[in-house]
C-alpha cells in the first residue's frame, strides 16, 4: 500500500468547517469524522478525518491511502456506517521454500510462524525454519523450510578375502596354480541416519553382523626341480594310458570355474572321478603337473580334458595317447 499522511492545517480546517455546518445546520447530518488504522509489518499508523463520504474505498482515496486486493479491511461492506473505524491490514509479498516447493503469496501476517500457519504447512519436530519463527517478514521475505527427520538403513558390503601363498613339491619351479579360490565375506551394517532435505547430514553405525566370512584364496607356487626328459624324477602311485584332449575356459560357453570351485586355468585337468579321485595331483608328459579339479560329460573312462589359458594353447594339443601318473601323496 502507498500512503500519504494528511496534513495537520488540511485536518484543522476539515474540522473547522465541519464544526461550521454543523452550526449552521446544512449538512450535520452527513458530515462525519472517521478514524483510520493502518497496520503494516513495521507498525501501525493512525489517520483522523473528517469527510462528507459514505464509500469506504472513496474515504480512503480522501485520506490518501490506497489498498491493493491482498490488503485486508475490517469493514466488509462498502459504505461505512457512522462512528465506526476503518482498520487496514497491509498484505507484504513473501516466499516460502521447502526441499520440493517454492510459494509465492500475499499475507497480513507479520511473523513467520503466522505466515506458515496461514499457509497450512505443518512443521516437525526436527524441521528448522530459518528466519526464526518469531521473526518478523517484509516485502519479499525468503522463508526456508528445512526438512529433517531421522532413518535407520540397512547396508550390506563386502569383506575381500586375503591371499596365502604356500609352496608345492608337485609344482615345478617357477608355476603358481590357485588351489582353493578364494571368496568374499559379507558384512551387513545397520546405521541410523540423520537426513535434512533428503541429504544425509549425520550416520551413527548401531549394529553390525558378519552373514558370511570370507574364505582365503591359496596359491601354490612350484618348488620342484626341472624333469630329465625319459626319467621322471618323481614318485607316482599309478601310471593310466590315456587319450588327451584339451579345452579353454572360454566365456561364450564356460564361467570361468571348475566342478569343484577353483578357476579354470593352465594346471587343472577334467577327469573321470570314478578312474582318477578328484584332488589327485597328476603328471602328464608334454604338459606338466595338473591337478585333477574338473569333470566334463564326455570325459568318461579313460579320457582326460586339459585346461589350457587360451585357445590357440587348447588346439595346438590337439588329440593325444598320454601316460598320466597320479602322484604320491
Amino acid at each position: 500500500m502507498a500512503k500519504w499522511r494528511t496534513e495537520g492545517l488540511r485536518s484543522w480546517f476539515l474540522g473547522a468547517a465541519a464544526v461550521c455546518a454543523v452550526g449552521a445546520g446544512i449538512v450535520g447530518t452527513q458530515f462525519q469524522h472517521v478514524d483510520i488504522v493502518v497496520q503494516g509489518p513495521t507498525g501501525k499508523s493512525d489517520y483522523s478525518i473528517w469527510t462528507f463520504r459514505k464509500k469506504v474505498k472513496a474515504i480512503l482515496e480522501q485520506a490518501g491511502l490506497t489498498t491493493n486486493r491482498h490488503d485486508s479491511l475490517s469493514v466488509n461492506r462498502h459504505t461505512l456506517s457512522a462512528r465506526e473505524a476503518i482498520l487496514v491490514h497491509e498484505a507484504v509479498p513473501v516466499w516460502i521454500k521447502t526441499a520440493h516447493r517454492r510459494m509465492h503469496l500475499w499475507t497480513t501476517h507479520y511473523h513467520v510462524h503466522a505466515v506458515l500457519e496461514a499457509a497450512k504447512i505443518k512443521l516437525e519436530p526436527l524441521d528448522l525454519v530459518r528466519p526464526a519463527l518469531n521473526a518478523k517478514v517484509t516485502a519479499s521475505t525468503t522463508i526456508n523450510v528445512i526438512r529433517r527427520w531421522w532413518v535407520t538403513k540397512r547396508i550390506t558390503e563386502f569383506i575381500p578375502y586375503r591371499v596365502t601363498r604356500q609352496g608345492s613339491d608337485l609344482l615345478p619351479e617357477g608355476r603358481t596354480l590357485v588351489t582353493l579360490a578364494g571368496r568374499d565375506g559379507v558384512r551387513v551394517n545397520w546405521f541410523r541416519q540423520l537426513v535434512e532435505n533428503g541429504r544425509v547430514i549425520q550416520s551413527h553405525l548401531i549394529k553390525s553382523r558378519v552373514v558370511s566370512p570370507p574364505e582365503p584364496e591359496v596359491i601354490s607356487y612350484g618348488m620342484a626341480r626341472p624333469i630329465v626328459a625319459g626319467r621322471p624324477q618323481f614318485t607316482f602311485q599309478e601310471a593310466i594310458p590315456m587319450l588327451s584332449t584339451a579345452y579353454w575356459p572360454d566365456p561364450a560357453w564356460s564361467s570361468g570355474y571348475t566342478a569343484t570351485g577353483l578357476k579354470a586355468q593352465y594346471g587343472i585337468a577334467a577327469v573321470d572321478p570314478a578312474v582318477i579321485p578328484l584332488g589327485s595331483h597328476l603328471y602328464i608328459p608334454g604338459y606338466g603337473f595338473a591337478l585333477a579339479a574338473d569333470t566334463g560329460g564326455a570325459i568318461v573312462g579313460d579320457r582326460i580334458d586339459l585346461c589350457y589359458d587360451t585357445a590357440m594353447q587348447a588346439i595346438d594339443w590337439g588329440v593325444r595317447e598320454v601316460t598320466v601318473y597320479v602322484l604320491s601323496s
